[in-house]
C-alpha cells in the first residue's frame, strides 16, 4: 500500500468519526421524533406506535398557528437588534487599537461562558422592583411609584440581547475586521453624506455576513426557553415553552414531536428563502 492510499485511507476513518457523531446525536433523535410525531397519544404509557395524522392537524388550531407567529416575530425582532447592535459594536471596536481589538474578543468569549439560566436569573434582579432599576430610580426620584420591569416583552428582548449580542459580534469581528477602507474613504471624499455613506456602502459589503449572522440568532432564538418563561411571561410565551408544555407536563409526547417537526420544516423553509433571496440580489448587483 503506497502512502497516499494510507492517507487516503486515513482521512476516511478521521472522516467517520463527525459524520457517526452527526448520525448518533442529530440523525437519529430526529427519525426517532418524527417516528413519535404519527403516535396516537397514551398518558400511562406515553404514546402508542400507528400511524396518524391527528398531531399534526392540531397545528392549525388557532391557538398553536398564532403561537407560532409569535414565536417567529420575536426570533426575528430579537435577532434584527441583536445583529445591528453587534455590527455597530463591531464597526467601532475594528477601528481601535490592536490590543484594545484582543481584550474585546476575549471579554466576548468569556460571555459565552454564562448560560441562558444565569443570564435570566441577573436581568430578573436588575429589573426587579426591590434591588434593580426600579428601586435605584426611586431612590433618585425619578420614579414615583416603582413595580417590576418583568414580565415584559422589553425585559425578554433584554434577556435575547445579552443572550445573543456576542455570538453577532464574534461571528462579524473577523470579515469586518479585514474590510478595505479605502472604498469607504473613497466615497467620503466624494462627498457622500454619513448616513448614505452607511447604507450604500458599509452594509452591502457585509450583507452575506449579517444575513448569516441574522439567520443564526433567528434560529437560535427560537430554541430559546428561559428567557419566554422567566422574562416574558404566558403572554409572550413561545413554540419551544408550548412544546415543552404539550409534551413533559400534559404528557403528550406525539403532540410535541409534531409541532417540533413542523417548527423545524417552516424554520428551515424561512431560512433557505432568506438564502435565496441574498443570492438573488447578489446575481443582480453583479
Amino acid at each position: 500500500m503506497s502512502a497516499v492510499t494510507a492517507t487516503k485511507d486515513r482521512g476516511w476513518i478521521i472522516a467517520l468519526i463527525p459524520l457517526g457523531t452527526l448520525v448518533l446525536f442529530f440523525v437519529a433523535p430526529m427519525a426517532y421524533m418524527a417516528a413519535v410525531s404519527v403516535f396516537k397519544n397514551d398518558p400511562a404509557a406515553f404514546f402508542k406506535p400507528a400511524f396518524v395524522l391527528d398531531n399534526y392537524a392540531k397545528f392549525f388550531a388557532p391557538f398553536y398557528y398564532s403561537i407560532s407567529l409569535r414565536s417567529f416575530v420575536q426570533a426575528g425582532l430579537g435577532a434584527g437588534i441583536v445583529t445591528l447592535l453587534g455590527f455597530f459594536t463591531v464597526l467601532f471596536v475594528s477601528d481601535q487599537s490592536r490590543w484594545l481589538q484582543r481584550f474585546w474578543v476575549i471579554l466576548l468569549l468569556s460571555l459565552l461562558c454564562l448560560s441562558e439560566v444565569v443570564i435570566a436569573f441577573a436581568l430578573l434582579i436588575l429589573f426587579s422592583q426591590s434591588s434593580g432599576i426600579p428601586k435605584l430610580l426611586a431612590w433618585l426620584t425619578l420614579w414615583d411609584n416603582p413595580r417590576s420591569l418583568y414580565p415584559s416583552f422589553g425585559a425578554m428582548m433584554a434577556g435575547y440581547v445579552m443572550l445573543g449580542f456576542s455570538i453577532a459580534t464574534l461571528m462579524l469581528f473577523p470579515q469586518v475586521s479585514r474590510r478595505d477602507r479605502a472604498i469607504e474613504e473613497a466615497a467620503q471624499g466624494l462627498g457622500t453624506a454619513p448616513a448614505l455613506l452607511f447604507l450604500r456602502v458599509t452594509l452591502p459589503m457585509f450583507r452575506t455576513a449579517l444575513l448569516a449572522a441574522f439567520i443564526t440568532l433567528f434560529v437560535y432564538f427560537l430554541g430559546v426557553f428561559v428567557m419566554p418563561t422567566m422574562l416574558g411571561g404566558p403572554q409572550n410565551w413561545n413554540m419551544t415553552v408550548i412544546i415543552q408544555d404539550r409534551a413533559v407536563e400534559r404528557f403528550n409526547m406525539p403532540l410535541g414531536a409534531a409541532l417540533a417537526m413542523i417548527m423545524l420544516a417552516l424554520t428551515a423553509v424561512l431560512a433557505a428563502l432568506l438564502l435565496w433571496l441574498n443570492r438573488q440580489q447578489r446575481a443582480e448587483d453583479a
